[in-house]
């Protein structure tokens, strides 16, 4: 069986900065106790079970925001994702007294920083981006007059307006956004449209529509992960048969019969020993 290892692949420097300072954290005494994660710092079970073992708490509930999550926390030392958190959320974990630790993307910070100055400018803000996702989330809790669009159709809903600011979630797809933002240009043609898809997603993406013809790519990471996810759509987009998984005990639910040649890439908050230990297992496979 022929297995290409599409790159690049390891941790984007967003993730490896959360984690740098997460474990730091957990293994400094000057940090008060309880330490909490406050929801997972990045998408991708194996890390957030280590850190877990590490003596970290994961708060988080399926559908509830960081917001009523902070609710839960009255003590101790609190770090905040790297997807980042809306202002109320920090308002909370202050007046409660906690300890903030913030592993927010620099990336997402840029999108946050220039959000709010449009907005002070007077601007119609909108953002491109996946209700409920944490990144998103965060964004949208700056205003409750920022405009979501989560598709070409939302797009009938932004106001007529000489004044648009446009951003967009780091991890979307590079494609689909790139049509919503010509879309844009088309309907307001002076619109400040500020394309903030991080390099090691579009990368990543291009990586995956470049790749050569094979029976089977592999997509490797959390299925929570946004970024993930947009990896597989490219590879399905150029017809390449396309599977998401998160380990390699997942490789014993796919049909291997007729697979001569396998490409293999991953998220960016996937471990590099995840991918390796796939690719060991692959090579074991009749």
């Amino acid at each position: 069986m022929i297995i290409n290892k599409i790159t690049p692949q390891g941790y984007c420097s967003g993730v490896k900065n959360a984690l740098s300072i997460a474990y730091e954290v957990l293994a400094s005494a000057s940090y008060p106790r309880p330490i909490y994660l406050l929801g997972s710092i990045i998408h991708n079970q194996h890390v957030i079970e280590d850190l877990e073992k590490k003596g970290a708490i994961l708060v988080e509930e399926k559908g509830t925001s960081r917001s009523d999550l902070i609710d839960k926390i009255e003590k101790g030392t609190v770090i905040f994702s790297a997807h980042g958190v809306a202002p109320i959320v920090y308002e909370k974990a202050k007046k409660k007294g906690l300890t903030i630790v913030d592993t927010t993307c620099g990336n997402v910070l840029l999108v946050q920083k220039r959000m709010k100055e449009y907005l002070s400018l007077g601007y119609t803000c909108s953002y491109i981006g996946t209700k409920g996702h944490p990144e998103c989330e965060g964004v949208l809790g700056i205003s409750s007059d920022i405009l979501l669009l989560e598709s070409i159709t939302d797009l009938d809903k932004i106001p007529n307006t000489s004044k648009l600011y446009v951003s967009n979630q780091t991890t979307l797809s590079l494609f689909e956004t790139e049509q919503i933002y010509k879309e844009l240009q088309k309907r307001f043609p002076n619109a400040i449209l500020d394309n903030k898809i991080c390099k090691a997603t579009t990368i990543r993406q291009q990586a995956c529509l470049d790749q050569e013809k094979v029976d089977l790519c592999l997509v490797v990471g959390d299925k929570a992960s946004s970024n993930t996810k947009k990896l597989a759509l490219a590879s399905k987009s150029i017809g390449i048969s396309t599977i998401l998984i998160e380990n390699a005990k997942d490789l014993e639910q796919i049909d291997f019969t007729n697979i001569k040649s396998i490409s293999i890439t991953s998220g960016a908050s996937t471990p590099e020993y995840i991918v390796e230990e796939i690719i060991e297992k692959l090579k074991r496979v009749d």
